[in-house]
């Protein structure tokens, strides 16, 4: 396993990271219980990651507190992630809102502490922007929580480059967490330089595009789940059936090299400039170990310009 600095703080973290969001469950995602799930992380662990995203809102706690009681005793080897800012009133999706002011984070990192069986956060992440709170209140409380020692570093999550900029104005971020997958590129042109040149570390969610860039899925697929909703991503109409054919041809490139499309494609994005992780959902061991084997290996300059071809 590659070991990354991320951004400008002390820690090193695995090149590919378990991102726990699919272990929550509903209503995001469905789970095969919560046996293999921590078997899974246990996986990870063994195989060498030490990066383990998660967040409150993923199955409304339970990622946390499967993360918290699976990791406990080695957690002095891991480095835990997790975030504030998304908050509900009832356990339906819907019931969603935004809230990244000081009241709603002073009590969110006391929950999450307790769940993840922690006494510090290493990495506390502002989920998604609140445009109703001001950058100044939510980064005061923050740094506020930090020199309290309950949280080691600062981040933030699904930001614009001004919002960033607006960040810094009054403490420092250590990190970005964007969505970036060969299906999804928008962050190379303005952000990824950006972060670069404020020695902030871009953590990738969804490097398989919620599952599309696996290659399991065809034109005909109809998701019953939140990819139905237009929530991120495409996976609906003609953009769709678009990135269908282009992942068909990844597939059969990846097929070529005796590697899986989602190998190739979680390769690529660990070798972007400036990408510190990659993070992957698994539902079980075997999942865990096939998306492992996408690390140890170089892509050939011939297998580049294809990709770039496709993509």
């Amino acid at each position: 396993m590659e070991y990354r600095k991320l951004g400008d703080s002390d820690l090193e973290i695995s090149v590919i990271g378990f991102g726990a969001w699919g272990i929550g469950g509903a209503p995001f995602w469905s789970t095969e219980g919560d046996h293999p799930s921590c078997k899974a992380i246990l996986k990870a662990f063994d195989l060498g990651v030490n990066f383990f995203d998660t967040a409150p809102v993923y199955g409304f706690g339970h990622s946390e507190e499967l993360l918290g009681k699976t990791l406990k005793p080695v957690r002095d080897k891991v480095i835990l992630a997790t975030k504030c800012g998304l908050v509900w009133d009832k356990e339906q999706l819907g019931a969603i809102s935004k809230n990244a002011s000081r009241a709603s984070i002073l009590k969110e990192v006391e929950q999450s502490l307790r769940r993840l069986q922690t006494d510090v956060i290493d990495l506390y992440q502002v989920h998604w922007p609140d445009v109703d709170t001001p950058q100044e209140e939510t980064m005061e409380t923050l740094l506020e929580i930090q020199a309290q020692g309950k949280i080691r570093h600062i981040g933030v999550s699904n930001y614009s480059v001004e919002q960033m900029k607006e960040c810094l104005k009054v403490g420092n971020i250590v990190s970005l967490q964007p969505e970036y997958s060969l299906l999804e590129r928008s962050i190379e042109k303005e952000t990824v330089p950006f972060c670069t040149r404020n020695q902030i570390g871009v953590i990738a969610y969804s490097p398989l595009a919620s599952g599309v860039l696996t290659g399991k899925y065809d034109k005909s697929t109809k998701f019953k789940d939140w990819r139905s909703k237009g929530i991120i991503g495409t996976f609906t109409g003609e953009g769709y059936e678009n990135n269908i054919d282009k992942v068909d041809r990844l597939k059969a490139l990846a097929e070529a090299d005796g590697k899986t499309c989602g190998q190739m494609a979680i390769n690529w994005v660990t070798a972007q400039r400036g990408l510190v992780t990659a993070l992957v959902g698994v539902k079980n061991e075997n999942q865990m170990e096939e998306n492992l084997r996408s690390v140890g290996w170089e892509l050939s300059a011939s297998q580049q310009e294809k990709i770039e071809a496709i993509f």
